[in-house]
């Protein structure tokens, strides 16, 4: 087994259909498998052998997928480090690793990599793309020089590591979440003929970075059934916009703040674009506003799909089916999954009542690398895992998200799920972004503030806001302050991050 040989097997079935399509390339699956095989032979030259780590710190672009590929089609394990990282970030995860290649573009190099390369004793070589820098290798040089086009793919255990995802340690060190070539290959394959309703002549077009697990569900999926890939090299909503138009692009996946902005430009200049090709939309990484599904599905004119899960379980853990939309649910469980809803003594909570999600499945990650105690603190006795994410199930087990656990608000002994809020604040016609927190309250305990991004042409107090809410939820659920910004604090992928709000 090896995830690599998705790429091979098209490369024979379907050599001159398009695989990769990039801003200033396009690469056939024939072209695509020999610069992996290139590559490939350019490593085992310098030594990389089975399980050795090889950190990749570069953006979305055709470089990424080469190398992503040769490192697997060897037997070597992938370290991606997202590129908007800066030399502390890259020190921990390089020095957690291991990782004995660094693979980056020559900018990044020079800003973040070269000022601390004394202090990343494991690498033992810097292949670098674009400028030439001293004491490095030239990454299409090591392709032009390694002409190796039938390099063997090593078949590999499933149960072989292909990668290590560092988690963004926002609750403290990041951990790095081992996953094997069976996780990838049973979740590319879930993806491919139940979550997509993809082909081979579809394009799909990734948002989010390849670094984020979302590679899983917007690069794995797609390849698995031989469909090209579209590249971003970042997310900008005029670009995602051009792209699909400019390129035919048939499914895109993002985030929710991503629709949120692609909304927003599209209803502007709706006379730049042409989405007809456009049929499939997906959002993970945070709940979508209820609000927002129907705007997406009316103005785009596609079916929408929101999908469940997180690294450790190797994307998609629950998802909707297309076409059976519940708004707001993150879905059903699919066939070879396992979800359940408990309490704290990991009893299954009735339905409708509000619990922890527990999953077991194909997907699951190995472990946390070298670390064993929050590894096992991360599983039951009897193996289902703690994604710490709060839901309930309906009726015909539909499951609604409703936040973190860590995130839930206590405010005079009331349970308060942040989501709930949220969702309504976004059905204000002034409200672009929104998200709630609590903050402590001597009286109360906590009690919900709201942080709100406003439509650039609307303008709203928080005293309308706050009485918006009083006629819309129950009392002790009403944000008791708001406060405006003109813009949340997110992540690389595009997630709000709500722990820079406190």
């Amino acid at each position: 087994m090896n995830i690599s040989k998705m790429v091979e097997t098209h490369a024979l079935r379907n050599p001159d259909r398009d695989a990769v399509i990039a801003e200033d390339i396009v690469l056939s699956w024939k072209d695509f498998n020999l610069k992996i095989n290139c590559l490939g032979s350019a490593l085992l030259q310098l030594g990389v052998k089975k399980g050795d780590r090889v950190a990749l710190y570069l953006p979305n672009s055709p470089e990424y997928l080469i190398s992503y590929f040769a490192v697997t089609r060897i037997g070597a394990v992938v370290v991606p480090l997202n590129i908007m990282y800066k030399s502390t970030e890259i020190k921990y995860i390089i020095n957690n690793s291991r990782a004995s290649i660094f693979i980056a573009p020559a900018k990044e190099v020079r800003e973040n990599i070269l000022g601390i390369l004394d202090q990343l004793p494991t690498i033992r070589h810097l292949i670098v793309i674009g400028e030439e820098i001293e004491d490095t290798l030239d990454f299409s040089q090591l392709i032009h020089d390694n002409n190796n086009y039938s390099l063997e793919t090593l078949d590999c255990a499933p149960d072989d590591i292909v990668t290590i995802m560092y988690t963004s340690g926002t609750t403290g060190t990041p951990k790095g979440a081992v996953l094997t070539h069976s996780n990838f290959w049973e979740q590319a394959r879930l993806m491919a003929h139940y979550v997509l309703h993809i082909n081979d002549q579809d394009r799909f077009l990734p948002a989010t970075p390849f670094t984020h697990i979302f590679f899983v569900f917007g690069v794995l999926g797609p390849i698995y059934k031989g469909a090209a890939i579209v590249i971003l090299p970042r997310f900008f909503p005029d670009k995602a916009l051009e792209w699909i138009s400019k390129f035919k692009v048939t499914h895109f996946c993002g985030v929710p703040t991503m629709y949120i902005q692609m909304l927003h430009h599209y209803n502007e200049n709706k006379e730049k674009y042409n989405l007809h090709s456009w049929r499939f939309a997906q959002s993970a990484g945070a709940a979508m506003p209820e609000e927002l599904i129907s705007q997406v599905e009316a103005n785009f004119g596609v079916g929408y799909c929101e999908c469940y899960g997180s690294t450790e379980t190797s994307t998609t853990c629950t998802y909707e089916r297309l076409g059976h939309v519940k708004p707001g649910s993150i879905g059903l469980p699919p066939h070879n999954w396992q979800v359940k809803i408990v309490d704290d003594f990991n009893r299954e909570v009735p339905l409708g009542e509000v619990g922890e999600i527990l999953v077991k499945g194909p997907g699951l990650f190995k472990e946390y690398w070298e670390m064993p105690e929050e590894t096992a603190a991360a599983f039951t006795d009897d193996g289902w895992f703690h994604t710490e994410d709060l839901a309930y199930a309906d009726k015909d087990g539909y499951m609604y998200m409703v936040g973190r656990k860590k995130e839930m608000i206590i405010c005079g002994g009331y349970n308060i799920y942040p989501r709930e809020i949220e969702d309504l604040l976004y059905t204000h016609p002034a409200v672009l972004e929104a998200a709630v927190i609590g903050i402590p309250d001597e009286t109360r305990g906590e009690i919900p503030k709201a942080f709100i991004a406003l439509n650039s042409k609307m303008q709203v107090d928080a005293d309308e806001i706050i009485s918006f809410c009083k006629n819309r939820i129950a009392a002790y659920k009403v944000p008791r302050i708001v406060e405006f910004v003109s813009e949340l604090p997110k992540s690389a992928t595009g997630k709000i991050l709500k722990q820079k709000l406190l």
